[in-house]
């Protein structure tokens, strides 16, 4: 998979039909649109932080889903700092990174997470290879932040002690959508994920608990986003 960049800090809602105010979402009109290099206009009152879409496309011709391996990774954007790291409360292997075996994990688990929500009673077929009336789903997630350091890392986990925070953390999806005979990119969208906002005991089983539901929000965000717009 081509890796995905998008220059501005943008859930799988991706093109965003679906709206997060009472308004429904639209492409902007008119001489002052957003529109990107590649022509695709900014999305109104998407229920996702930042979305694009390709004008005039009909959306019914497409039956099945072709989703590439999803990229997840421990990089952020430039300028990005870190949460501090207390050594005398945290201990001296604390860390905010996850490990390449973390994020095997959570690449997994989101084509796990697809394919439940797209099952035999949804509309729409996932396919194993790309060909006509395919959309092709590109996704990354990246810029992972943790609220807490990894819990095996902690001074902590080998004290029985506890950490509460507010929330797991949160995470950005960035999706590219692509018609799959031509390759043409119709959709792009990002947002930031983060399932609870709550203070609670942070632990590797409830952080993973938070993963899983910000993944089944975004495939389901996307599938509703497909249904309504083959319907209009």
């Amino acid at each position: 998979m081509q890796k995905i960049i998008i220059s501005t800090a943008l859930s799988l809602s991706l093109f965003g039909l679906t709206a997060c105010t009472s308004e429904p979402a639209r492409l902007q009109q008119g001489p002052d649109a957003e529109v990107t290099k590649d022509g695709l206009v900014k999305v109104e009152h998407s229920k996702l932080g930042l979305s694009y879409a390709r004008p005039n496309v009909d959306w019914r011709n497409y039956t099945k889903l072709y989703f590439e391996p999803v990229q997840v990774t421990n990089d952020h954007p430039d300028g990005y700092k870190p949460p501090r790291i207390d050594k005398r409360a945290d201990g001296l292997n604390a860390t905010y990174e996850l490990p390449q075996e973390a994020l095997d994990k959570m690449a997994a688990q989101f084509q796990i997470t697809v394919k439940d929500v797209f099952n035999s009673e949804q509309p729409f077929e996932l396919v194993d290879k790309v060909g006509p009336n395919t959309l092709v789903i590109q996704a990354a997630v990246t810029d992972i932040r943790l609220s807490a350091p990894l819990e095996s890392s902690r001074r902590s986990f080998n004290s029985m002690g506890t950490t509460y925070t507010e929330s797991s953390g949160s995470m950005m999806l960035l999706a590219v959508v692509k018609d799959g005979a031509t390759g043409e990119v119709l959709a792009k969208a990002a947002d930031r994920g983060q399932a609870f906002d709550q203070w609670r005991q942070n632990t590797q089983v409830f952080n993973w608990g938070d993963v899983k539901t910000v993944y089944r929000r975004w495939a389901n965000d996307f599938k509703n986003a497909l249904m309504e717009a083959g319907a209009q």
